[in-house]
């Protein structure tokens, strides 16, 4: 099946800005969108039409285009506002009283404060997608189905 619109598909990418720095990749996990929702950049949704699961596509998208997008940014734990000098960056280890009179151990991992992984690309940058089409589907299909 084919890349149209209107159709689910699945992309693995490695993402580069001009001077070859990996601004974003997919190791794991696929971009999955519809085509023409505008769930994505829309000159990658149109770089992928026309392309067949297996294909592969360098796909350049503008600076412009990049800088009017509204990226959803990733959250990560930071070492902020763990105890100075806390070993494992905030872990501890509490002993108490055991079963049977033995002493127990366990460890604490605090809350950890929350901080942006993925920052917007520098502005005027354009962003190079090496693109591999993994996957099209029907949109009206739920994930998992054939």
């Amino acid at each position: 099946m084919e890349a149209e619109e209107g159709k689910r598909v699945t992309i693995s990418f490695i993402c580069k800005l001009e001077d070859g720095t990996i601004y974003d990749f997919s190791s794991r996990d696929r971009l999955e969108f519809v085509i023409g929702q505008g769930n994505t950049l829309p000159t990658l949704e149109m770089g992928v039409l026309g392309m067949k699961p297996g294909d592969t596509r360098t796909i350049r998208v503008p600076a412009a285009e990049v800088e009017d997008f509204q990226f959803d940014v990733d959250e990560a734990p930071t070492d902020e506002g763990f105890p100075a000098g806390s070993a494992g960056g905030g872990y501890g280890y509490e002993f108490g009283p055991g079963e049977g009179g033995d002493d127990d151990v366990y460890l604490t991992i605090p809350e950890a404060p929350m901080r942006s992984v993925r920052e917007r690309p520098p502005a005027g940058s354009d962003l190079i997608f090496e693109v591999d089409l993994v996957a099209v589907d029907d949109a009206d299909l739920e994930l998992g189905e054939d």
